[in-house]
């Protein structure tokens, strides 16, 4: 193979679908060892490969010091392998140099780094190239870029001119250039392919002293494409040979977190077990403890981290973050400082920044210090692209899309990047509907049915959280309604498959329309109300408040929008509770960034709403008031509590568990700790699990179900009431009051069904059958008011159905309700009726009646347009024509 300049051989193919990696070798087929020091290295025994290379290096052998070194490196000993390496150089052993460089390096001697590195840039053979590869990188970090990229240019003649000559490279040489291809690869992406290709010619003829070296850098070149399956299979197969290997345990933490599944802990702990002064495991660490909301327990890991090793640029923009969310502007400047005297282009530090400002939805600070990474190196493909996809979700749309066309113009393989933009080009599909404080943007499909009923439920929110807050956020607030969840989901994380049903970045937001999800599958009205919620929360406390109190507040804010809207607890919920596996309030915040369950997240909003309802219940709003002031100010919870509450959060843990207990006690009780086993596969066997448990919410509510649908429903009857004594909070779609209200209305007893409904609803926001259910009831009994207001609601469960609004509008009509009916009518139209004449007069009919002479006017023309014999539409229009002439 032959590598060309300025751009790699080997072109991308559909870079908008991302990279790909092809392996034209397995990496590391040819390792093998020549001595039982290179095999204790090669399978992880670190004590016995120090000891058994150390001598042979001493005594002149290269091979045997890198395989001293990697040990060395490969735990931390760093101090140490600066004191081998010097002793090797001492003693004139090929290749000490560039291995004293790299230990200077990983010690943070960036300096005394340089000095060395500099005087053996100009040795031959595979102790130059390992030379001028770490300068190259050490330029990078600390130096001039452009000395960087020249160095790493470099090792494109050295290659092409041993390909041309017949000249076989050593394995170490390889993995030199492969490291300097990647590098390359940051101003030129194309090279990434040629990187990974001598990665694999690296492999193949690696020998004792880099037994993994290929596949660690491979698995690094991987990750920088955004190719986790393949960088996971690379660390996997370095484990699989030396399970104790740090940087391949390191490896699978980032993987785990490119992912967005699985938990880095347990990958991260295997590396710091080996490398207890691993930089990248202890930062990663800190970064999430601080996520987490652990900011004392992120900054211990970011101050252990630096103690090894003072350079890491990203471990010091870890450190600056954590003071700058603590509200300690001096300890941030100081942190910076380090940092900018370290490097004219500290750009690891500003990135890191901007990411964990946006991990704290502090987005305007994202923007900042994302820019601040582009402007010291304009080739910072990540800094245009957090910039820009930071000012998306500010809502500046058009801003943030010049950014990131920059950034994927340098970085095609970004696969956030590239969906954010192809999210962009979807909003011509879009509407922009402005209201008093709020820009609505709805798809064009939908937006004629939809912008009324959104505008007035966010507008009531504004006003109502606006007098609740003292305060308001900067606006208009964005609102952006997504008919598909995957763009939904894109707009969110830049990636398809997020769970939730809306997200607050504060001056915007964005959530699924109902069409988005199945019939009843959520009420949109309340998760409108709770992503606005946010916007208030995070105005209030300046972004600092907590995940875990924002969700907590927003739920508990849900009821009061309306006392059906919010959550209710779920099984699993009170199975934990049984089980003691709920997390303490002081940990909460671990049930959203890092659940142990499926269910835990949805089961962690419900858990928080409680916190509230307790504080309100004992301190009254105003302690949350003072709770968000605290967090303003850069407090953390500890802080917050014993400011709002006068308590310390251990003991509101306690007290918190021991309120818990009280209101779920029998729930608890009935569901148990252990998970049911495989649901009855007959009557006869739900039959018997009853007997054997007659106080089990569970097996009650299978035999019941089972009863129903053998036909025989009045024997259920007992068996639902059993389950509603049990656990009379369950609001699940398949609850007891679902089945009991059906059962009653088919026996003749439409109070006792209409009520059973009404709890349902209570319990349970976005169950559209039931609201349909009990707005036949209500109008069956003459209660037009309670039919009307109860097929109000199912508009913001399910608002598709043409004859729902038709019977609204006539019942609100036979209340005289015109605006109301009218609102009802144009949703009829916004809905394209088969008979759309009809629409139109119905339409014209509701305005004349209520007083809008022209709107009626314009509606009946509208219907005469499309049926001009409609007799009567003509009959109207000559009725509003002669009031007009009066």
């Amino acid at each position: 193979m032959t590598l060309a300049k300025p751009a790699a051989v080997a072109l991308v193919v559909a870079v908008a679908a991302g990279w790909t990696g092809v392996r034209s070798a397995p990496a590391g087929a040819g390792q093998a060892s020549v001595s039982p020091g290179f095999e204790a290295l090669a399978t992880g025994q670190y004590d016995e490969a120090v000891r058994q290379l150390r001598d042979a290096a001493l005594d002149g052998d290269a091979a045997a010091l890198g395989g001293w070194m990697a040990a060395l490196f490969d735990t931390g000993a760093y101090e140490e392998a600066v004191e081998a390496a010097r002793r090797a150089l001492d003693r004139g052993v090929p290749g000490a140099r560039a291995r004293l460089g790299s230990a200077l390096l990983s010690a943070g001697r960036v300096e005394e780094a340089r000095a060395v590195l500099d005087a053996g840039a100009q040795d031959a053979g595979a102790p130059g190239a390992l030379t001028r590869a770490e300068l190259g990188i050490w330029h990078y970090r600390y130096g001039d870029r452009a000395s960087a990229r020249q160095l790493f240019e470099g090792f494109v003649d050295e290659y092409n001119a041993a390909a041309a000559a017949g000249t076989r490279l050593s394995a170490e040489e390889l993995v030199a250039t492969g490291r300097a291809l990647s590098g390359l690869s940051r101003w030129n992406y194309e090279y990434a392919h040629d990187a990974l290709r001598v990665l694999d010619e690296a492999g193949a003829a690696a020998g004792p002293p880099l037994p993994h070296a290929a596949r660690i850098a491979a698995g690094n070149l991987f990750l920088e494409r955004y190719d986790a399956a393949q960088a996971a299979d690379e660390f996997r197969a370095v484990l699989a040979r030396n399970p104790s290997h740090p940087d391949a345990h390191y490896g699978l933490a980032r993987v785990a977190l490119l992912e967005g599944s699985g938990d880095p802990a347990p990958s991260l702990a295997a590396a710091l077990a080996t490398n207890p002064n691993h930089l990248g495991a202890r930062t990663l660490l800190a970064r999430i403890r601080l996520l987490r909301g652990e900011r004392a327990g992120a900054l211990q890991e970011i101050e252990r981290a630096l103690s090894a090793n003072s350079a890491g640029l990203a471990a010091l923009g870890t450190l600056a973050a954590i003071r700058r969310l603590g509200g300690d502007s001096t300890a941030f400047a100081a942190a910076m400082e380090r940092a900018e005297r370290l490097s004219p282009t500290p750009t690891e530090t500003f990135l890191t920044l901007s990411e964990l400002a946006t991990d704290h939805r502090k987005y305007e600070d994202a923007v900042r210090f994302a820019r601040a990474a582009s402007a010291v190196d304009s080739t910072s493909w990540t800094g245009w692209g957090l910039a820009g996809i930071a000012l998306v979700r500010l809502g500046r749309v058009d801003e943030g899309r010049q950014l990131l066309e920059r950034a994927f113009a340098g970085d095609p393989f970004n696969p956030w990047f590239k969906n954010t933009l192809d999210l962009l080009d979807t909003f011509v599909e879009y509407r922009i509907v402005e209201t008093e404080h709020f820009r609505l943007v709805l798809h064009g499909s939908e937006a004629d049915l939809l912008a009324p009923y959104v505008e007035a439920v966010a507008e009531r929110a504004y006003r109502d959280m606006a007098e609740r807050y003292r305060t308001t956020p900067a606006g208009p607030i964005r609102v952006e309604v997504y008919p598909r969840h995957a763009d939904f989901s894109v707009r969110t994380v830049g990636l398809v498959g997020l769970g939730a049903l809306g997200v607050s970045f504060g001056p915007a937001l964005a959530m699924d329309s109902p069409a988005a999800r199945p019939r009843g599958a959520f009420n949109w009205a309340s998760t409108l109300w709770h992503e606005i919620a946010h916007s208030f929360h995070m105005s209030a406390s300046d972004n600092n408040v907590p995940r875990w109190f924002s969700e907590g507040l927003a739920v508990r804010e849900q009821l009061k929008g309306d006392s059906t809207w919010g959550r209710s607890p779920s099984v699993g919920f009170v199975r934990s509770l049984a089980a003691g596996e709920l997390r303490p309030v002081s940990q909460l915040d671990r049930g959203f960034s890092n659940p142990r369950r499926p269910g835990e997240v949805a089961d962690s909003y419900y858990q928080a709403s409680l916190v509230f309802e307790l504080i309100e219940e004992r301190h009254g709003f105003e302690a949350v008031l003072t709770m968000l002031a605290a967090y303003r100010r850069g407090g953390d919870d500890r802080a917050a509590f014993a400011e709002a509450l006068g308590v310390r959060l251990q003991d509101f843990d306690r007290e918190f568990d021991a309120f818990l207990q009280r209101r779920f006690n029998t729930a608890a009780a009935s569901v148990g700790a252990e998970p049911p086993g495989p649901p009855p596969r007959d009557l006869a066997e739900a039959r018997r699990a009853v007997a054997r448990n007659p106080d089990r919410f569970e097996p009650r509510m299978a035999l019941g179900r089972a009863l129903f649908e053998a036909g025989r429903p009045s024997e259920g009857v007992g068996h639902f009431e059993a389950a509603l004594r049990l656990f009379p909070d369950y609001g699940g779609p398949d609850g007891a009051h679902w089945f009991l209200g059906r059962i009653r209305e088919d026996e003749g007893r439409p109070d006792t069904a209409a009520a059973h409904y009404r709890e349902l609803l209570r319990l349970n926001e976005s169950h559209y059958e039931a609201r349909i259910a009990l707005a036949r009831l209500r109008e069956a009994a003459g209660d037009t008011v309670g039919a009307a207001e109860t097929l109000q609601g199912v508009v913001y469960v399910h608002p598709y159905e043409v004859a729902d609004h038709r019977r609204l509008s006539e019942l609100l009509e036979s209340l005289g309700d015109w605006e109301g009916a009218a609102a009802e009518r144009r949703a009829v139209l916004a809905l394209d009726p088969v008979d759309r004449a009809a629409a139109n007069y119905h339409l014209a009919s509701v305005l004349h009646r209520g007083g809008d002479r022209a709107g009626a006017r314009r509606a009946v023309l509208a219907a005469l347009e499309i049926a001009p014999n409609y007799e009567d539409a003509l009959d109207l229009l000559l009725e509003i024509r002669g009031e007009g002439r009066r």
